[in-house]
């Protein structure tokens, strides 16, 4: 089998992991192979992982090699902030959708989720977690003409949500018509299964609405922004006659 060349050490680091969990036993000489690395790079790579908290364990002689400690598995996860708010967002979206299978089972993970990150890590997802909003269900006419969001212009609107940043946007509208926009993403919005920015439009010197699908182009600015509270955003979003949820 070729080599598998991951595009960047982080990619390298996971796919490592992944491999000594799904082939215990397996060499470092055999991992150096299978992703076309140098040994000594390998073993750089497993001190970083162990490093980070992943027992990786060693041993010699005949059906020796490297395996994660036995008992080993989610609770010892560690996930950055913005993975962390993507997983309590997919659980959460998950839990208010509703499953006529699993319901009670994906509610009750959600809650173990929550509880196993540390209250420091609580603390710093909450004003976060504020400003993602749950309303009911699109419409049939949005759920026809909604799209699949270009991933570049979502990892920028991402960026600008989670460290309060303004960005420069080229978004289209309903009747087709493309402009540049100076917007301050203060909230997103899940009418599923369509995504919307709620955002201060400098354009318009208002608040207003875009569709996720209809982003261009998306260019995050140097240029912080004060998140609206989430009284503020009920507020706005109060004369739409939208049912809003804490997610």
């Amino acid at each position: 089998m070729p080599p598998i060349r991951p595009t960047s050490r982080a990619d390298r680091l996971d796919l490592l992991l992944r491999m000594i969990g799904d082939r215990p036993g397996v060499t470092a000489r055999e991992l150096a192979h299978d992703l076309g690395q140098s040994v000594r790079t390998i073993f750089r790579d497993l001190d970083a992982l162990r490093v980070r908290g992943y027992p990786i364990e060693s041993s010699r002689g005949r059906g020796g090699g490297l395996r994660l400690a036995p008992r080993w598995g989610l609770g010892r996860v560690t996930l950055a902030r913005d993975e962390a708010l993507g997983t309590l967002l997919a659980l959460a979206i998950s839990d208010r959708v509703g499953f006529p299978l699993f319901g009670h089972d994906i509610a009750r993970a959600r809650r173990r989720v929550v509880d196993a990150f540390p209250a420091e890590e609580r603390r710093r997802l909450a004003p976060l977690r504020d400003r993602l909003l749950v309303g009911g269900p699109a419409s049939a006419a949005v759920r026809r003409s909604y799209t699949e969001p270009l991933p570049e212009c979502m990892r920028a609107l991402q960026r600008g949500f989670v460290e309060s940043r303004q960005v420069h946007a080229e978004y289209v509208t309903e009747q087709g018509v493309a402009s540049w926009r100076h917007l301050e993403p203060h909230a997103l919005l899940i009418n599923w299964p369509a995504w919307y920015v709620l955002a201060h439009d400098h354009l318009r010197g208002a608040p207003r609405t875009f569709r996720v699908d209809r982003f261009r182009r998306v260019q995050v600015e140097g240029e912080p922004f004060r998140a609206w509270s989430r009284a503020r955003l009920l507020e706005l979003l109060d004369g739409l006659g939208v049912v809003l949820e804490r997610v």
